[in-house]
């Protein structure tokens, strides 16, 4: 009876002094719950990534299941739309004969939601920038790794026998999907959060 009296008091007062989870709210800025995602514009060179883009965050909005997504003929409470400003991949540590061990892939968007009644900008959020890291080479790749072993579509058998190259690239597009579910979940996140 002590621990639920306690436990009871804690939850009170947890949620008497505004404290929440995030990602948690009932609606959307400007009160919508049906949401349509626009293909982003896509300012980088990589084609098609705008398709990647949407497919992240629809995907990030069913997962969630608190808001839906407008079907076509529908007409949604908000319109999420926004551009892709940057896709980067740069080396960030070398050997000692100047070889590059490990990238980094960094993206970079902005995003808002439009009233499709009025026009009016209920919420946007501006440059919002997602990076994540990879190994170029087998010796960087750690297959023992939490990341490697939950995420990557490579064994600890194909590090072996893939090239630098071939490694790298399944690397990098690993990379980008992690970029693309952290991007979608802090806009959603953001989004929700109205920050």
């Amino acid at each position: 009876a002590r621990c639920v009296g306690a436990a009871l008091a804690i939850a009170v007062a947890v949620a008497g002094c505004g404290y929440h989870f995030p990602g948690a709210a009932a609606t959307l800025p400007g009160g919508g719950t049906k949401l349509r995602v626009t293909r982003f514009e896509n300012r980088t060179r990589s084609p098609g990534l705008e398709n990647d883009v949407l497919e992240a965050i629809e995907a990030e909005v069913a997962r969630r299941g608190q808001f839906s997504i407008s079907g076509d003929g529908e007409t949604p409470d908000l319109i999420l739309e926004g551009t892709i400003s940057s896709l980067e991949t740069r080396p960030i540590a070398f050997s000692s004969t100047d070889e590059a061990l490990q990238y980094e892939t960094v993206m970079t968007l902005s995003a808002r939601l439009r009233d499709p009644h009025n026009g009016a900008i209920v919420w946007r959020v501006s440059s919002l920038r997602e990076n994540d890291s990879y190994g170029a080479v087998s010796q960087t790749v750690v297959p023992q790794s939490s990341v490697f072993q939950s995420q990557s579509t490579l064994n600890s058998n194909d590090l072996n026998q893939l090239t630098d190259v071939q490694l790298s690239e399944s690397q990098n597009r690993e990379a980008l999907d992690r970029v693309l579910d952290n991007a979608s979940r802090d806009l959603y996140n953001s989004m929700v959060e109205d920050f």
